[in-house]
């Protein structure tokens, strides 16, 4: 059975407009991340999937690719915190999906490492005070890192405010 519905469920929505936006996401990932391609297929997918929950075999189904591939990468994104498994009584396969609400935190993480990068700027600054050309390059970053070090805290109380989901479905 579980097959039957993986099958229904790539005929219903496999368009190209569909593989185009999970190639489009994937293809983000990986330049924004670092993220191997198969790792933002698997999490594009499961963004939009449903039912939202897929075993590894499902998965390598519908992305065609390898278990190996989805095993490693799916691994990746349980260590990221994007994804997570589950298991299901009655059924011997884990099933993976979307962590949605952690991405907030997984964004606040990768922000605070501009508050590390501030500091390493400072510190560099702090070396090179006095030598012109070098200097003036690091003050350079260093003062947009400082900025933006700066705009976070507001922009953290302005999501606690306003930009939280109010509505689930």
């Amino acid at each position: 059975m579980g097959v039957v519905v993986v099958d229904s469920y790539v005929q219903r929505t496999d368009r190209p407009a569909m593989s185009e936006w999970i190639e489009q996401m994937a293809a983000h990932f990986e330049a924004t991340e670092g993220m191997p391609l198969i790792a933002g297929r698997i999490l594009a997918f499961l963004l939009i999937c449903d039912p939202p929950e897929r075993t590894a075999a499902e998965l390598s189904h519908a992305l065609a690719a390898s278990t190996g591939s989805i095993s490693t990468n799916v691994r990746l994104l349980m260590r990221l915190g994007v994804i997570s498994r589950t298991t299901r009584q009655g059924r011997e396969a884990a099933l993976y999906r979307v962590e949605e609400d952690r991405w907030p935190e997984l964004v606040r993480q990768r922000l605070q490492r501009v508050t590390q990068l501030e500091e390493l700027t400072a510190h560099g600054l702090r070396m090179f005070s006095g030598q012109g050309e070098r200097a003036r390059r690091l003050r350079t970053v260093h003062e947009f890192y400082q900025w933006l070090s700066g705009e976070m805290p507001e922009l953290w109380r302005r999501w606690e405010r306003e930009g939280r989901p109010r509505l689930r479905f």
